[in-house]
């Protein structure tokens, strides 16, 4: 964290009357989860072009997918928003980046190929390619025609059942953080705190500040992740889109 974002948050902590503790504790006060973390050698990834992971022009990296521990690089920050925020999606099972070369048709009568962003595979049985792209290089760079192109011309039946697209509007920088957050929780889970929380919001009516579900935690660091497990479960829900912070309202829906 910036030295100036750290500020802010202390002082924000303080205008509500939170109480900061600035001193080093003997023991870890944030993860303790139930069951011992497993750290195991990523597997390689398995797509048909692997991105250099440099580039001047493009935001590029890689991380391993929670799924199945799995190297997933990605060369845009949408591709990266997008693949924190489908390793928190229920509905998906598996993600795959740089999935399959699909042949099409162009304009011209050429036939050319196209490595789609990523293939999904749903929990009812279903398969999804999905393309990322920021909204200005949608038309700019032809993804649209291509995408049509493809549902046209049929080349993908066989591999999945729907083909769309993402772009920073889905896959912003907010729900990032919240995506970067739950898998946190995922991994530190912790049962006992994970019940304490969820009964303290068996007494929740209308709307509450995140920050109030920490009062009296001690440390609040253990029922922070435990009300992240439950935004995971959307037992616990933000009023409003967007990064969820101690200030958000928040609602219950045990």
């Amino acid at each position: 964290m910036r030295p100036e974002h750290l500020t802010n948050t202390y002082l924000t902590r303080l205008r509500y009357g939170d109480s900061v503790d600035l001193t080093i504790p003997p023991s870890p006060t944030y993860g303790m989860p139930t069951a011992p973390i497993e750290y195991l050698e990523p597997l390689p990834f398995q797509g048909k072009r692997e991105p250099s992971t440099k580039s001047p022009f493009n935001y590029r990296g890689a991380m391993v997918g929670i799924n199945d521990n799995r190297i997933m690089p990605f060369e845009s920050k949408v591709e990266r928003n997008a693949e924190l925020m489908f390793q928190t999606d229920h509905r998906v099972l598996l993600i795959k980046p740089q999935p399959v070369s699909l042949k099409y048709t162009a304009a011209d009568g050429t036939e050319k190929r196209h490595i789609i962003d990523f293939l999904l595979h749903e929990k009812g049985g279903g398969r999804r390619l999905v393309a990322a792209k920021p909204t200005l290089l949608l038309f700019k760079t032809g993804l649209i025609d291509l995408l049509l192109r493809l549902w046209d011309q049929g080349r993908f039946r066989g591999i999945a059942d729907h083909i769309s697209f993402v772009t920073e509007k889905y896959a912003s920088d907010e729900a990032a953080y919240n995506a970067v957050e739950i898998i946190k929780a995922r991994r530190l889970f912790n049962e006992m705190e994970y019940w304490i929380a969820r009964d303290l919001l068996k007494n929740i009516r209308g709307e509450v500040r995140f920050r109030a579900l920490l009062a009296g935690a001690e440390p609040p660091g253990l029922r922070r992740i435990a009300l992240w497990n439950l935004i995971d479960e959307k037992r616990l829900q933000p009023v409003k889109a967007g990064r969820i912070e101690d200030n958000s309202l928040m609602t219950v829906s045990l």
